[in-house]
């Protein structure tokens, strides 16, 4: 079994991570295309890519969405309580800035506990809703964890919002994220890679920190 390859990209203005994940043979996806990829374009070259998942469409996570779609034509997978989200600047929060993001209606839609076949791994789709409603964590093999914006390292994401909601959040994250086992390393939507034992030991429930 290959190597698994994970590349960080921060982009945009609210620094936002971009992750390319691929075992440099049989898979490559794009998890959160950020806001000006051309780095991460110029990463990928001509690799091949299957997928482009979103972990939710708040308009930092998708601004670069449409470029690399078009670069790529991978299928773009999201949960369906946002694939509208997409195709509305209102919805996905562009419209309050100077570039306002419309995409295509994604090519699949998740519901929660979906396997996703990536080469020989598998993604499992975790729905965690709280911070959006549609907000969605991506389990590579047993290893990796994608939140988006769910759990960061310390804290959590913002609940203040439209659609958000503190205690669906929290009981995303002890109902769900805190039942995995295993040495598991999380890749969050911001700031720096973390571990989901650290997390459960600190980033304590109900005292929980948002990240604005």
């Amino acid at each position: 079994m290959k190597p698994i390859n994970i590349q960080q990209f921060t982009l945009g203005n609210l620094k936002t991570n971009s992750y390319v994940i691929t075992d440099d043979e049989s898979f490559c996806i794009i998890i959160d295309p950020g806001e000006n990829p051309h780095e991460l374009i110029q990463y990928i070259s001509e690799r091949k890519v299957d997928y482009i998942l979103l972990t939710h469409c708040h308009y930092d996570h998708i601004a670069g969405l449409n470029l690399l779609k078009n670069y790529t034509d991978a299928s773009v997978i999201v949960h369906h309580l946002e694939a509208e989200w997409l195709l509305d600047p209102e919805l996905n929060r562009s419209a309050q800035t100077n570039k306002p993001v419309e995409s295509e209606w994604p090519d699949v839609l998740l519901n929660g506990d979906e396997l996703i076949q990536c080469g020989s791994f598998s993604i499992k789709a975790i729905h965690t809703p709280g911070h959006s409603p549609g907000s969605t964590c991506f389990l590579l093999g047993n290893d990796y964890l994608f939140t988006g914006d769910t759990l960061l390292a310390g804290i959590v994401g913002p609940t203040n919002l439209p659609f958000g909601n503190r205690e669906v959040l929290k009981d995303s994250i002890k109902n769900k994220l805190y039942r995995l086992s295993g040495d598991i390393t999380i890749y969050p939507g911001h700031g720096e890679v973390t571990s989901l034992e650290f997390e459960k030991e600190n980033n304590l429930l109900p005292n929980i920190k948002a990240f604005y």
